[in-house]
């Protein structure tokens, strides 16, 4: 095994590595399923975790993006259910569809793997 400068593995490096980032992937995905933060900063998120996905196959960011969408669907239905003006309500509408698309996208993408 391969030793750093002082004299550390760079094995306990890597894990560590990987432990320290799944625990962030995990923190970050419960918060998007929880509806934390607002909006702008759950995209925000969302797009730095597609990123990742590609990166950290083996955090399955892929599943936890899936669940994601379901939930912020289920979010907007709420509001879609408590607007009152039509415009209100088609705009919420779409946008649930567009969650719902992308969940069924990564459902695929899951599958297929």
């Amino acid at each position: 095994m391969r030793r750093m400068t002082d004299g550390t593995p760079t094995a306990s490096i890597t894990e560590q590595r990987q432990q320290l980032i799944s625990g962030v992937i995990e923190t970050l995905i419960a918060d998007l399923k929880g509806g934390t933060g607002d909006k702008d900063r759950r995209r925000q998120v969302e797009e730095w975790l597609r990123t990742l996905a590609e990166k950290y196959p083996e955090f399955r960011i892929e599943v936890g993006l899936r669940d994601y969408y379901i939930a912020e669907a289920q979010r907007l239905r709420i509001e879609f259910d408590q607007a009152q003006e039509l415009a209100d309500k088609l705009s919420l509408a779409r946008n649930i569809e567009g969650f719902l698309d992308r969940a069924a996208d990564y459902d695929r993408r899951i599958a297929e793997r």
